[in-house]
């Protein structure tokens, strides 16, 4: 029998939620199913956690004389106190008497039995834990606004972790932790990038004790039992602190506090933490209270990335000179825009700010605050937008480089800043809106032709397509240019005839490109380290096909980022049980059955089939490139093909006709 694969598994914890959805709200069958995974999961898999008997499935499933809700109970209450560090006081609102009927329990346990939930009936080793956070999402999105409380988008959870950048050996903190998503994610990073995650100590702190639970759950389905998830308000307690009563620092903060939380500074212990300062007056907003605690627990070298509503970027009094201050002490590395409907339960635009422990920023950076607006980097979605693999890497790359990208990024100078009173409003400084078409030219509208200036101005897209000048115009004098005899719009259908050739040898460069790819890819199957190859793959990537001038780096990278995205359960797979096992996971997929094919011929299957689907992305990106062609072209067209001397012309002929039609008819 195959292993089950995560698109299986998920769907097995979908339908267990289903069962239970007329019944209770999202929060509430999030508890009941977790619970019932979680007894599931440790006995089934030996070592996960020390199961004593009354825990055991079998002993849940052939229960006799007892109501089956307190027979589930009496599980969970066993398994916490056999394993009280991990589990003290996660299951402790849970009672499935109280909120089950028996038709429903039977219904759940019945649907758990049949979910194989051992390290040898799954595909991979986390797949339990990636699985559940799936149902979080849904959870979330059933939640509407209370889902924004509990889950972060792993979109932009894996956007900041890639901001900030784990090491193995280090510490990272979630001071408002929700379902420990971030905690999750740094583990995984360092782990995908050549580390070892069990090396990373992770620390965090939950408000809300139904959520709390969940984090501390998410985490253990991950398989991480060391990380130390704490219940309590962050603002007013934190509870991470050393012997001498001072609050612990870390070398990583990644965090998405409640947004706008009201906070009473009598209350807040640890005062020390304001540095820059406290926001006064009614319904004081915490925002920036959070940030600075945020500032307060970097070590000195350690880096930040914290979610803000964009009015921490703005707003005025108090809150302007604690930007002030964080600003003059080079403590905000980036503010990164990333559109509005992103989170769950609001659809105000948020922003991210890296910020950086006492050190202050890098030394080659001091002096300035690199801004990305992103906020067109987000795909819509029905309810909700979201990050795919390409924004995020375009994202990464812009804030790695400081690139210098128009409507995009720009690093701005300290003195700008202050020149705007430390206003750091995104659009103040990078606008994102679409270029304003050029101002008609009033010579060319009167009497006709096409501007030089304008087609040089967009000319280098179409040199990349093999398509010159002599291909699209004419001379028409000083300055200006004349459309083809055939007219705009029969040029205009021409230039993909024009572009094939220059597009054949841009796919035949994929296809050479892949050739070496897929030599290295087989070489490595069956290896730890296939997966490492991802940053060599993607250079070599982007430099065998940047210079042919048809897709930027930044697309080059996005295509390659969303493939490889999309295949990383085949590339694991591969990793882990080699190009049969890829076959394998794809039968099951379709729904049918494994079927054996030899080792040659499957991996040429895997290899082409994986090359293709890269190929296919790139066929489809330089397809829409060369329809911009053909639209800027045609807009030339609506500008300028018809000036006001033909349409005199064009009246005056008209004119001419129907005087001779009218005197034909004896009226003149």
């Amino acid at each position: 029998m195959s292993p089950l694969t995560i698109t299986q598994l998920a769907r097995a914890l979908f339908s267990a939620a289903d069962i239970l959805r007329s019944r209770m709200d999202a929060s509430q069958y999030r508890d009941v199913v977790s619970g019932i995974l979680l007894l599931k999961r440790a006995s089934d898999q030996p070592g996960v956690l020390r199961v004593p008997e009354r825990a055991h499935w079998p002993h849940i499933i052939g229960y006799e004389g007892k109501a089956l809700g307190h027979v589930l109970n009496e599980a969970l209450w066993e398994l916490e106190r056999s394993n009280p560090v991990v589990l003290k006081g996660v299951f402790e609102a849970l009672d499935f008497d109280r909120r089950l009927g028996r038709a429903e329990l039977r219904a759940l346990v019945d649907h758990f039995d049949h979910i194989p939930l051992s390290d040898d009936d799954l595909e991979f080793g986390d797949e339990v834990g990636r699985a559940y956070d799936l149902t979080l999402s849904t959870y979330a999105d059933s939640a509407g606004k209370r889902g924004g409380e509990f889950f972060t988008p792993r979109s932009v959870v894996r956007l900041m972790v890639r901001l900030v950048r784990p090491q193995e050996g280090q510490s990272v903190y979630d001071p408002f932790a929700g379902s420990g998503g971030m905690l999750v994610q740094a583990r995984q990073y360092v782990d995908e990038h050549g580390g070892d995650g069990a090396g990373l100590a992770l620390f965090g702190q939950e408000v809300n004790g139904a959520t709390w639970s969940t984090a501390r759950l998410n985490l253990l389905l991950h398989g991480i039992t060391d990380g130390s998830v704490l219940c309590g308000d962050t603002l007013t307690d934190p509870l991470h602190a050393q012997p001498d009563g001072r609050v612990t620092c870390f070398d990583r903060v990644l965090t998405n506090p409640p947004f706008s939380m009201n906070y009473s500074e009598k209350e807040v212990r640890h005062p020390e933490r304001m540095k820059y300062g406290w926001v006064p007056g009614q319904g004081k907003k915490a925002d920036l209270m959070n940030v600075q605690h945020v500032l307060a627990t970097l070590r000195p070298d350690g880096i930040a990335a914290v979610v803000t509503p964009h009015g921490v970027l703005f707003r005025g009094g108090a809150e302007a000179e604690i930007r002030r201050g964080i600003v003059e002490d080079a403590r905000l590395e980036a503010v990164i825009g990333i559109g509005p409907n992103v989170f769950h339960g609001t659809a105000i635009p948020a922003c991210i700010l890296v910020l950086r422990g006492t050190n202050g920023t890098p030394a080659d950076q001091r002096g300035k605050v690199l801004f990305i607006n992103a906020e067109r980097e987000v795909v819509t979605g029905r309810s909700q937008n979201h990050l795919e693999p390409q924004n995020i890497e375009k994202i990464v790359n812009a804030f790695r480089e400081w690139a210098e990208i128009p409507g995009f990024a720009r690093a701005v100078s300290l003195e700008e800043i202050a020149d705007n009173d430390f206003n750091l409003n995104i659009r103040r400084y990078v606008d994102a809106s679409p270029p304003p078409e050029p101002p008609l030219d009033v010579r060319a509208a009167l009497f006709g032709g096409v501007p030089t200036s304008e087609v040089h101005a967009q000319m280098g897209k179409f040199y990349g397509f093999g398509i010159n000048l002599a291909d699209l115009f004419t001379p028409k004098g000083s300055g200006y240019l004349d459309f083809l005899s055939d007219g705009c719009e029969a040029t205009a259908v021409h230039i993909s005839g024009l572009a094939a050739a220059r597009e054949e040898e841009f796919i035949g460069r994929c296809r050479s490109w892949w050739e070496e790819a897929a030599s290295r890819i087989a070489e490595l199957t069956g290896t730890a380290r296939l997966l490492t190859l991802r940053p060599r793959l993607m250079a070599s990537f982007r430099e065998e096909l940047l210079l042919a001038g048809i897709l930027d780096q930044y697309q080059l990278a996005g295509v390659f980022a969303a493939w490889w995205s999309d295949r990383h359960d085949d590339l694991r797979s591969l990793e882990l049980r080699g190009f049969s096992g890829v076959i394998d996971r794809w039968a099951t997929a379709d729904g049918g059955q494994s079927s054996y094919l030899p080792p040659n011929l499957a991996r040429e299957r895997v290899l082409d089939v994986l090359g293709e689907d890269l190929r296919s992305r790139v066929e489809k990106l330089v397809a829409a490139e060369r329809q911009r062609l053909v639209d800027i072209y045609r807009s030339w067209g609506d500008r300028y093909e018809i000036s006001l001397r033909d349409l005199e012309k064009q009246s005056e002929a008209t004119a001419a006709r129907l005087g001779a039609r009218l005197e034909k008819l004896g009226y003149m």
